[in-house]
């Protein structure tokens, strides 16, 4: 048997677990699978960031001259249309409404509470930490909602 990742469809077709050899290749496989994942979740994570740092620093150090460019070229067009399309893609300008930004979540909770109540919502949840200590220590079920599965074998691959 090989350990290459890849192996053409017909060994995929005639493999079998059949002893400990054959199982713990598989295993290999499953937690290699997992780690390439976890490697390529990393990998991502790390590029959209880069991405991300990469935007605001042309944004910054070039965006103002292409925001004049788009104007002029507009302005060159009678203002006809309020964006520029590239091969890469568009500028422009788009009117956005007035809008409200909550800058601090407590301050504007005081007020609603004192000035607007009606604004101010309540969210009730059930802690599931303390339902299983308390089902745990009392016995005592909740009679809907809920129900306890037995203790079964849950298969897993580590």
């Amino acid at each position: 048997m090989t350990d290459d990742a890849w192996s053409p469809p017909d060994v995929h077709a005639r493999f079998t677990v059949h002893d400990d050899a054959t199982a713990n290749w598989l295993i290999k496989k499953i937690v290699e699978c997992r780690n390439y994942a976890k490697r390529c979740d990393d990998w991502c994570a790390r590029e959209k960031n880069r991405a991300r740092r990469d935007e605001e620093f042309f944004l910054f150090k070039y965006g103002p001259q292409l925001r004049e460019y788009a104007r002029q070229k507009i302005t060159e067009r009678n203002n006809r249309c309020k964006s520029v399309n590239l091969p890469a893609g568009t500028v422009g300008f788009r009117r956005e409404n007035a809008k409200l930004v909550v800058d601090d979540d407590d301050l504007v909770l005081a007020w609603a509470k004192e000035h607007a109540p009606e604004l101010v919502t309540i969210v009730e949840k059930v802690s599931k930490s303390a339902l299983n200590e308390h089902v745990e220590s009392t016995g005592e079920m909740p009679d809907r909602g809920a129900h306890m599965e037995p203790e079964c074998e849950r298969f897993f691959v580590k």
